[in-house]
């Protein structure tokens, strides 16, 4: 009882200094909270995915990826030029790299040796890859 009496009156003596800082640790401490919560949530979105019966390898799109690895493509670039070389990587900009490049400025053209090639995505107008009986489609 004595301890509930003591409480109210630290209250009442207390300023609106006091007052207005413990409303900013609040404040921080609703903060701090919703921070712990996110991580916790990555926390467990990381377990889900570290603990998963079904992995990235399995995955269609990835699959896919792989299939292209090492394989000859040709990419026609807004400026007109052709480069035909053999498919490295790609990233999520469509940026594309190719090694043992060739440069073609139209079909039948000169041939350029490059060698390894970074083709940013945005000057791509098309991509194609050699098909079985070792032909472009165009």
């Amino acid at each position: 009882m004595n301890e509930s009496i003591q409480k109210s009156s630290n209250l009442e003596n207390d300023t609106p200094e006091t007052v207005s800082s413990s409303k900013q640790a609040t404040k921080y401490q609703q903060v701090l909270n919703q921070a712990f919560a996110q991580m916790e949530i990555d926390e467990r979105t990381r377990w889900l995915a570290e603990n998963n019966s079904s992995t990235d390898e399995d995955h269609p799109k990835r699959k896919l990826l792989k299939s292209w690895l090492n394989q000859l493509f040709r990419i026609r670039m807004t400026d007109g030029r052709i480069l035909v070389g053999y498919f490295v990587c790609t990233d999520a900009d469509a940026n594309v790299v190719l090694q043992s490049t060739s440069e073609y400025t139209e079909i039948g053209g000169e041939e350029r040796i490059l060698g390894l090639v970074m083709i940013p995505g945005r000057y791509i107008m098309s991509i194609e890859e050699r098909n079985d009986t070792g032909r472009f489609t165009w």
